[in-house]
């Protein structure tokens, strides 16, 4: 629900992605989720389960 919430929030400023590249978590797996980006015509991408290198390419991209 958290997610949605925040997404809504930055589609209300930014604008609808076109594609969305997340972790592997709960909330970005959902079945909720993955609804609600197909409502919006979102592409979801997600990392490689268990795969360290490409998680710190994404934070690296990030500066997190």
């Amino acid at each position: 629900k958290h997610v949605i919430k925040h997404m809504c929030a930055a589609i209300a400023a930014l604008g609808v992605p076109q594609e969305l590249k997340t972790d592997n978590g709960p909330a970005y797996v959902s079945q909720r989720f993955a609804r609600y980006c197909a409502l919006w015509g979102i592409r979801r991408t997600t990392g490689i389960p268990h795969s360290p290198m490409r998680q710190a390419i994404v934070e690296r991209a990030h500066s997190t």
